[in-house]
């Protein structure tokens, strides 16, 4: 190592990683030229970051405004309706880190929760009512993801019938949907 601190490379790193490069599992599908090659080059964060992008962009297209969060408890607002967002491009997907809406006193963190799949062959939206999402989590359809947290993770079917299919949509039809929460 240098006085920076920056680690170099030894011959035998460079030497087993080229070896091992090979014999694992790639992303083979997706295509350099998908529209969606980049987002497994972007961070965790960032990808958090692209749904919100997302959203705010399909929600220009359906005619209707967009604010950023008053609170930390959502993501953004899409008309009058406080969403919170998650970006998935597991198959199937895996949405982390989701937090119970409801609070002690009755009311709602957040009104809707947006979650968008990315796949090679497309994308997918579910529009979550808060309300709905609570009784998910009760029902134990919405799952712990850690023993000691408060969150929990969204593991929705692209294809199957599920709990959340009545919440799921396609690009035109997620559209419509936002017009009508917001």
């Amino acid at each position: 190592m240098d006085d920076a601190g920056d680690a170099e490379f030894a011959d035998g790193e460079v030497e087993a990683l080229g070896d091992l490069r090979g014999t694992l599992r790639q992303i083979a599908e997706w295509p350099p030229d998908n529209p969606l090659s980049f987002v497994l080059m972007l961070a965790p964060r960032t990808r958090g970051k692209l749904g919100e992008l997302l959203l705010d962009r399909y929600a220009v297209q359906a005619g209707l405004p967009t604010e950023r969060a008053e609170s930390v408890a959502y993501d953004r607002q899409v008309g009058r309706a406080r969403c919170e967002v998650k970006f998935s491009t597991e198959d199937p997907p895996r949405f982390q880190q989701v937090r119970d809406p409801r609070l002690p006193n009755g009311t709602l963190k957040y009104d809707y929760l947006v979650c968008i799949s990315a796949r090679p062959h497309g994308l997918i939206y579910w529009l979550v009512p808060a309300q709905s999402l609570g009784e998910l989590m009760d029902a134990g359809c919405v799952t712990v993801q850690h023993a000691m947290s408060d969150t929990k993770w969204f593991l929705p079917s692209r294809i199957e019938s599920d709990p959340f299919s009545g919440m799921r949509h396609g690009y035109e039809d997620f559209l419509e949907a936002l017009q009508l929460i917001a």
